[in-house]
């Protein structure tokens, strides 16, 4: 019994009644949590032991969406796992492309062309402020603000839009590929950009309005599901959830990739790590991840058309006809990696996403592992809600983003 085994008295409230602990599964059809879970994928649920309405314990199904991702992709050549890898995501799919690909040409030693890695920056950043206004509207949705939600909703299509415009489709279309990029920018991106980053920005500040100074917005959040960075760190919890409770760390700025070390943006950080201080990083995110695009489609612009993709020094291109193509048929191109390992890792829109790649030179990769966010966030959220209110389960599930996805195992 707890407490009362020392002092005589019931330790919750459940014992003092004479109940039994109360558990709740707050399932995948949930209404509620499917609506919050919606962008992320909708197969995740919550297994909650209550006392009253307050959680004393939490167990998170992750759910069948997706399972064996890693052993299957080592199955084919290195090419063939660009559709599973963008899969991890919705629009931040194309952020984990784009981390895989740097592993394989960092191993395979692939100098990539300075338009590409401006494009794969941009491109990013885009898919980074699309997943982020999917949060606010997510947090929204959890909480009642349908105003809100509204206005997060018209940026998150906007983002959407302009990724799409981008990337010359959808998320899943493998824009990035090993050596390069697919496509470049369209002429009209260029030119529409500027009105397109003033409705965002408009819609950003919109949303800020009707949520973060909103009285019953703040006090519904404050001190909810406070992170120390011991606890972030204990739990290997990265990303707006790290730099809410104080840390100033971003992969961008404190090991940086592509060219974000000659970028001007501004790493926003919280002090205690609540519902309210994430909130407040997400928003700022958006801001500094529209400053990044402009930053970088400045200098596309400056650059004009060139190259896109490059071949790796010291290896060749090969043709793969060992995976049931037809005689007459060309194959498949691959690139060959000689022997060797690598580990590269970015800052994903979830947190520190990255890529351990192992290749023993025989043409298939021996060992690929992904360290995804979600996959520590989802353990470290029973110690966020312990003590919390029932009612803060959605909130907070919304503001650390859990892609169901990025949990395969």
């Amino acid at each position: 019994m707890g407490l009362g085994a020392e002092t005589g008295r019931p330790a919750t409230l459940s014992e003092a009644l004479g109940f039994s602990e109360t558990v709740v599964e707050v399932g995948p059809a949930h209404p509620a949590l499917r609506q919050v879970m919606a962008g992320v994928g909708g197969t995740t649920s919550f297994l909650v032991s209550l006392d009253d309405e307050r959680i004393r314990d939490l167990e998170v199904e992750i759910g069948l969406g997706h399972r064996g991702f890693e052993r299957r992709v080592e199955c084919g050549v290195w090419e063939d796992a660009l559709p599973y890898v963008s899969r991890l995501g919705h629009a931040g799919g194309v952020v984990a492309e784009v981390a895989y690909c740097l592993a394989v040409e960092q191993l395979a030693g692939i100098a990539l062309p300075d338009r590409a890695i401006w494009l794969r920056m941009l491109v990013c950043e885009l898919a980074r402020a699309t997943e982020h206004f999917g949060r606010l509207a997510a947090l929204a949705t959890a909480i009642g603000l349908t105003a809100a939600e509204a206005a997060a909703r018209e940026g998150e299509l906007a983002a959407a839009r302009l990724l799409a415009f981008a990337t010359g489709g959808g998320p899943l279309e493998g824009w990035s590929r090993l050596g390069g990029v697919a496509r470049a920018l369209p002429p009209a991106f260029d030119s529409g950009w500027p009105g397109e980053w003033r409705v965002l920005l408009d819609g950003l500040a919109r949303y800020e309005r009707l949520s973060v100074r909103n009285p019953t917005c703040v006090e519904r959040l404050r001190d909810v599901a406070p992170l120390s960075p011991e606890t972030c760190f204990a739990w290997s919890v990265t990303g707006p959830s790290l730099r809410a409770a104080g840390v100033e760390r971003d992969l961008r700025r404190d090991d940086p990739y592509l060219r974000y070390a000659s970028l001007d943006f501004e790493i926003p950080i919280g002090s205690t790590g609540d519902d309210l201080d994430r909130l407040l990083v997400v928003i700022e995110e958006i801001r500094q991840s529209l400053r990044i695009v402009d930053q970088c489609r400045s200098l596309l612009a400056s650059l004009g058309p060139g190259v896109l993709e490059a071949g790796a020094p010291g290896a060749r291109a090969a043709v793969d006809g060992a995976r049931g193509a037809d005689p007459g048929e060309p194959g498949v191109p691959k690139i060959e990696v000689p022997a060797g390992e690598a580990w590269v890792a970015v800052e994903a829109p979830t947190g520190e996403l990255g890529f351990h790649v192992v290749s023993d030179g025989e043409g298939l990769p021996r060992r690929i592992r992904c360290r995804a966010p979600s996959f520590f966030h989802a353990q470290a959220l029973p110690v966020l809600l312990r003590g919390a209110a029932l009612d803060d389960l959605l909130p907070t599930v919304a503001l650390l983003h859990l892609v169901a996805a990025e949990c395969d195992r």
